[in-house]
């Protein structure tokens, strides 16, 4: 019996390594020097297919720090104000700057664990988090302001859909 809970951890892991492998394959791959076949708004797509098929299996805290954890997602908040400050100015260039901070930034990484130790949809809506700034980055580069609130909700909807399933009352 004992053998039959490592061998299945083992599996569970090479599913989870194989997932982000494949998320970092492309991330690279859409942030590489060469252009993308796929814009962002598609990756978004192929991601949100994912994470409706994403189950938790862990009820662990997703933070080792809830300290740190919480100064992150301050510094989250303040850059998000400064985004829609631009946005009510026009301002093409800080917005774009503020995306990019946005994308940047990777609530994964704030938590101090690896992602193998995180649910896989926590990881997947971080993923996706990233794609939408992206998104909100090509918005601000074409300059259309309908495109851009488009693309700003899909952000926001990202940040309101983890704070939904992750945020507890603590926070």
């Amino acid at each position: 019996m004992r053998q039959f809970r490592s061998s299945k951890s083992v599996i569970m892991r090479c599913k989870q390594s194989f997932l982000i492998l494949s998320v970092i394959t492309i991330m690279f791959l859409t942030c590489s020097c060469g252009e993308s076949d796929r814009t962002a708004q598609e990756e978004i797509g192929a991601l949100e297919e994912n994470i409706t098929t994403a189950q938790d299996e862990s009820d662990e805290p997703l933070y080792e720090s809830q300290t740190i954890f919480r100064m992150h997602m301050q510094d989250l908040d303040e850059c998000e104000d400064a985004l829609i400050d631009s946005v009510d100015r026009q301002d093409w260039e800080v917005i774009k700057k503020c995306a990019m901070d946005l994308k940047n930034a990777s609530a994964v990484v704030f938590t101090g664990k690896g992602k193998d130790d995180l649910p896989r949809e926590f990881v997947l809506i971080d993923t996706m988090f990233h794609y939408q700034a992206l998104a909100v980055v090509e918005a601000a580069e074409s300059r259309e302001m309908v495109k851009l609130n488009i693309e700003y909700e899909k952000l926001r909807d990202t940040c309101d859909r983890c704070h939904e399933k992750y945020k507890t009352k603590d926070m």
